[in-house]
């Protein structure tokens, strides 16, 4: 995987990512964000809907977390997760989901943990490069202790970013060790780790300890800024300042993905900072909270608020919303088909069709906001398009919002296979998954290990 910057000479950068091993003809460009999943799909969506959504990313974002509690499962499937997730999409793998907040701090000296839907499990660094293994991703983030991220009242001391750095460091000469003896390891590259929290010294010290030259990219984890006070702004401009201050020291050759930062006004900060990838996850977040993204940049029809909140409240279900889509010029199959009064109408009676359609539009909004983000910089507008961005700032209230577990547990749905069992699954445990379960077309019995319908037939279909 070769990333090729269009510009070495400022700030932020364009670039491509191409020459992947197994897609040679995969060409991803940058800035931009990876298709988000959990579990190894979308969530909520089919693999067919996926594929119809506009500008969609050919580099899929995967955790760890999914892996390692289903190791035995990808072990014996053993042709990695792009075709066990049906997408066939080129898949980076993560240490962490970023939707997934850690329950409490767990790392020690010789594994880090992931939080999956049994609970904590500790990952040692064999267990980790057997997950990479199994997995066959294009590229994987070395172990990192980025606990320094974790959502506390105030940000980690100096002495907790030093030793997010020493076990970075540590986890990486370990994984080295057991790669100069696995040749399949040998043949996916590592993304380096970064870590040491909001401490600038730590950081340039973890830099410098780094060997880049094996490196197909950087990923900079662990920053503090989810404060439990609510006071995101502080350490907001910690981590930018930041951000400009270690990116200027990278390779230029070396892409930079950053996690678990997805406002849109804040994305483009980071871009101007240097930062290139990012995870994607903005969808889901908005599409659990119940929030249709109104993205206008560059459009003729503007609107007076960048988001509708469902279900809509008793004042404004007049007769126009009823008429009028989500978003007149969006060309998402959510506002070609239906109108704002009744996918309100869905999420007031709790049906996962609502959270479908609002994954699809947000999905399509998403990808359209990083490809106005790539044409403002090339045109020299990006000044212009960060003071736009400004007016799509999510509140933080509403985003801590969790709609989708009612919706899931109180609603049955079909899964019906042509010539054979029409199936009526109680979704009790989906409320942790976000994703739907798969079925053996063989047996017409649900299989607990697969999560959604690409990974058995196209012949299954959901009935709404």
């Amino acid at each position: 995987m070769k990333f090729k910057p269009s510009r070495r000479d400022g700030l932020p950068r364009i670039g491509c990512i191409s020459q992947i091993d197994n897609y040679p003809d995969v060409n991803f460009t940058t800035p931009n964000c990876l298709l988000y999943t959990k579990f190894g799909a979308v969530p909520f969506l089919t693999n067919d809907i996926v594929k119809q959504i506009y500008g969609l990313p050919n580099l899929t974002f995967a955790s760890l977390n999914f892996l390692r509690e289903r190791f035995k499962v990808f072990r014996k499937f053993g042709k990695g997760l792009a075709q066990y997730s049906g997408l066939g999409i080129p898949v980076i793998l993560f240490q962490n989901d970023p939707t997934e907040a850690a329950v409490t701090r767990a790392v020690d000296k010789t594994s880090i943990q992931v939080w999956a839907v049994g609970g904590r499990l500790p990952v040692t660094m064999e267990q980790y490069a057997d997950c990479v293994v199994n997995a066959l991703p294009v590229a994987f983030q070395m172990p990192v202790d980025n606990e320094t991220s974790f959502p506390d009242s105030t940000a980690p001391t100096k002495k907790r970013c030093q030793k997010s750095v020493q076990r970075t460091r540590s986890y990486a000469s370990m994984l080295e060790e057991i790669v100069a003896s696995n040749e399949k390891l040998q043949k996916i590259p590592p993304l380096i780790s970064v870590a040491g929290g909001n401490d600038l010294d730590q950081r340039l010290r973890g830099i410098t300890s780094v060997d880049f030259s094996r490196a197909s990219g950087i990923v900079l984890d662990g920053f503090f800024h989810e404060s439990l006070e609510g006071d995101r702004s502080s350490h907001l401009e910690t981590v930018f300042s930041i951000l400009s201050s270690v990116c200027s020291r990278f390779p230029p050759h070396l892409p930079r993905f950053l996690t678990n930062l997805w406002q849109p006004d804040e994305v483009v900060r980071a871009c101007l900072c240097g930062v290139d990838l990012f995870d994607g996850s903005l969808p889901f977040r908005l599409t659990r909270s119940g929030i249709a993204w109104l993205y206008t940049a560059y459009r003729k029809d503007m609107v007076s608020s960048a988001w509708i909140c469902f279900p809509l409240q008793a004042e404004d279900l007049k007769a126009e919303v009823y008429r009028q889509p989500m978003q007149p010029d969006c060309p998402c199959f959510a506002c070609q088909r239906h109108n704002q009064g009744y996918v309100s109408h869905l999420h007031s009676v709790k049906e996962m069709l609502a959270h479908i359609l609002l994954m699809i539009h947000n999905s399509t909004q998403c990808y359209a906001f990083f490809a106005d983000l790539r044409q403002a910089i090339a045109d020299g507008r990006v000044d212009e398009f960060a003071e736009m961005s400004k007016a799509h700032h999510f509140p933080e209230d509403l985003l801590h919002i969790d709609l989708t577990i009612k919706t899931i547990q109180n609603g049955d749905f079909c899964l019906v296979n042509d010539g054979g069992p029409t199936l009526s699954l109680t979704t009790q445990y989906l409320a942790d998954t976000h994703c739907l379960p798969g079925v053996d077309l063989h047996t017409g019995c649900m299989d607990p290990y697969s999560y959604h319908l690409g990974c058995h037939s196209p012949d299954v279909v959901m009935g709404l």
